[in-house]
């Protein structure tokens, strides 16, 4: 059998837990080349896998790979989204993640490069977009929509039905009521109880939910210039 040769992007916790879901998901179909960070000079966490940070380093390791992982969470799911379509770019296919302890029930599509972590749980005829993190415990329930790069953090509850625009973050705890349309680059705080439809680009926090401020995700691709 042909390993998968694997390329990390990101070096920090992240990373620390995709590398042990993956020995346990791939066991010995995949090698781990090197962990490409550029924001870092050594990495967050013990380990033997090679630590890179500079652009020729980058260079190598694309050519090298076989296949990727964005190890970008918390609010970055645009630079998450973004670094993976710059990999793909390089000839690199983008590798799921899913726990052996998530459950996944015949849901009508899987993005690429989707990470779901222990305990979460995504109900039938669901659709989930690409480089999508659905954390521990989280929920989605039936027939729901979720966009590209969106992150459902621990112990979320999606309701039935509920679409959710690509880059949002659905925060720790947080509820979302059925049928409702969350929109692009939506931050929803933790412990939020989202009762109405919510815009694009804003903040809301709070129960019921209420907008406290714009919300404008960065980003920096300035690594793969040429």
């Amino acid at each position: 059998m042909i390993k998968k040769k694997v390329l990390f992007w990101g070096g920090r916790s992240k990373a620390r837990i995709i590398v042990e879901m993956i020995m346990e998901i791939y066991s010995y179909q995949i090698e781990i080349i090197g962990i490409f960070d550029n924001t870092l000079t050594e990495l967050s966490f013990n380990s033997k896998i090679k630590l890179y940070n500079k652009k020729s380093d980058l260079n190598t390791l694309c050519e090298r790979a076989t296949h990727f992982v964005v190890c970008i969470g918390g609010e970055n799911g645009l630079a998450r989204f973004k670094t993976a379509e710059k990999l793909k770019d390089r000839g690199l296919l983008p590798l799921n993640i899913i726990s052996n302890y998530a459950i996944l029930d015949q849901i009508d599509k899987i993005g690429d490069g989707i990470q779901v972590m222990p305990g979460a749980v995504a109900n039938k005829f669901s659709k989930i977009g690409e480089q999508c993190i659905l954390n521990t415990n989280s929920t989605l329930d039936h027939e729901c929509i979720i966009g590209d790069g969106v992150h459902i953090m621990g112990g979320a509850s999606i309701a039935g039905r509920v679409q959710i625009g690509n880059f949002s973050i659905i925060g720790t705890n947080a509820t979302i009521l059925p049928n409702l349309v969350i929109g692009e680059n939506v931050y929803i705080g933790a412990g939020a109880v989202v009762t109405k439809n919510i815009i694009d680009n804003v903040v809301v926090v709070g129960a019921p939910a209420k907008t406290i401020k714009k919300f404008k995700p960065t980003l920096d691709l300035s690594i793969f210039d040429n």
